[in-house]
């Protein structure tokens, strides 16, 4: 299979839909919104109701609201929780192809030139596809399918040149050191892809996110009945569960967003394969 044709198959790679700016003028914007809201309409009942003198209290949906926070609180711990999961894969996954590709690397010193030269550059540019830049946005799929084209287009180079370098007379055990450390680069190659998707689908984002604006909605609601003006503890509950939803969705972009994924094995070994190979390349 061609690898420019490969990259094709990784369809069900998901990306979010918007950027984090447009993540943060939402959330930021729209959870005291719905206390806004929620509040006011609950002040226009209070006062309807008191005018044809009915009490409030019958109207009060503090068993809605109550069921409503204790939802949101499971659903914000879970997405959390997934959300700091996945971030450990991807910190895993980039630490783990950081050190096959090295390993590779040195291992190919076994091998005759000019092939000892050839397999360890094809790594350095491996190596190099590897390396997301810093502020790369990943919010379309087109972007993410070109990092796996390059990829898979440098990843094409190196089993073929460890073959060429590992035909007879080549010492049997040293072909199985050599190859071995290869074939763990092109296996680390499909962990690193399991990292790449969002760690909420956007159908569970859209839940979670509704969740949070009935919820808000109901309490704002609740303090307009009662007669509550809205205060600044409202709108910190609003600010903490809007956090918390930014950072969930935050966190996977770790190139462009506040919570970066650390990548420092990754270009270390590039700058390591580098520094190796400038006497001869």
């Amino acid at each position: 299979m061609e690898p420019t044709t490969a990259a094709g198959l990784f369809g069900e790679i998901t990306v979010s839909a918007f950027t984090l700016w447009q993540v943060l003028l939402l959330l930021g914007l729209t959870p005291p919104l719905a206390i806004w809201a929620g509040h006011t309409l609950g002040r226009r009942r209070r006062t309807r109701l008191l005018a044809e003198g009915m009490g409030v209290e019958p109207f009060l949906s503090d068993a809605t609201l109550g069921a409503f926070m204790a939802l949101l609180g499971l659903l914000l711990a879970f997405t959390f929780g997934n959300a700091l999961t996945v971030a450990q894969s991807i910190k895993g996954s980039i630490t783990d192809e950081a050190a096959v590709i090295g390993t590779a690397f040195l291992r190919a010193d076994y091998l005759e030139e000019p092939v000892r030269t050839e397999l360890q550059v094809a790594l350095l540019d491996y190596g190099r596809s590897r390396v997301v830049p810093k502020g790369t946005s990943t919010t379309k799929i087109a972007d993410v399918h070109a990092f796996v084209d390059r990829s898979l287009q440098a990843q094409a180079k190196l089993w073929p040149l460890t073959l060429k370098g590992t035909q007879d007379p080549f010492p049997a055990p040293l072909k199985g050191f050599v190859a071995g450390a290869v074939n763990d680069v092109l296996d680390a190659h499909l962990y690193r892809m399991a990292t790449l998707s969002v760690p909420l689908a956007s159908f569970m984002q859209l839940v979670v996110y509704l969740s949070i604006m009935v919820s808000l909605f109901l309490l704002g609601n609740n303090v307009g009945m009662v007669g509550n003006p809205m205060t600044w503890r409202l709108f910190s509950l609003a600010l903490f569960m809007a956090t918390t939803m930014y950072c969930v969705i935050d966190i996977r972009r770790g190139n462009e967003g506040l919570l970066r994924v650390d990548d420092a094995p990754l270009r270390a070994t590039v700058f390591d394969m580098e520094q190796a190979l400038k006497g001869r390349i």
